[in-house]
């Protein structure tokens, strides 16, 4: 299991954050009973499952490591609220590349602008030509 998919050791135990020690103990030995190896004969995760709830044990158990996880399970959701703000604020593909639509269509429009003073002054003969009234001749 990654780290961040891994469930909390109170997750573990099935207990809330604050729980006191004697409810703690308890829900110990009802997760340990529950997912003992012995209980779970041919179960090759039992022994694993065994060890992960020990562990919590072990650390919610002891004032000065169960300090230490509420702090390191705190910075843990901080860094995910983080990150899931950090993916919301980003641009999504359109308004990251609107400003160069922008300077396409400007450049589009000087250079039909270019072309027409440039197609008039290369053809004024046709332009001077259609200005003129017609010559009659007797």
């Amino acid at each position: 299991m990654s780290k961040s998919t891994e469930p909390s050791h109170y997750q573990l135990l099935q207990v809330p954050a604050d729980v006191p020690a004697p409810l703690l103990r308890q829900a110990y030995r009802r997760a340990a009973q529950r997912n003992h190896p012995d209980r779970r004969r041919g179960d090759p995760q039992a022994q694993e499952a065994m060890a992960r709830i020990n562990e919590a044990y072990a650390v919610l158990s002891n004032p000065q490591r169960r300090e230490a996880y509420d702090d390191w399970l705190r910075a843990r959701e901080a860094r995910s609220r983080a990150d899931l703000a950090w993916v919301a604020a980003r641009p999504t593909r359109f308004e990251a590349s609107w400003p160069w639509g922008l300077v396409a269509a400007t450049m589009a429009i000087a250079m039909a602008s270019v072309g027409t003073v440039l197609y008039k002054e290369a053809v004024p003969s046709v332009a001077v030509a259609a200005k003129q009234p017609p010559v009659i001749r007797p």
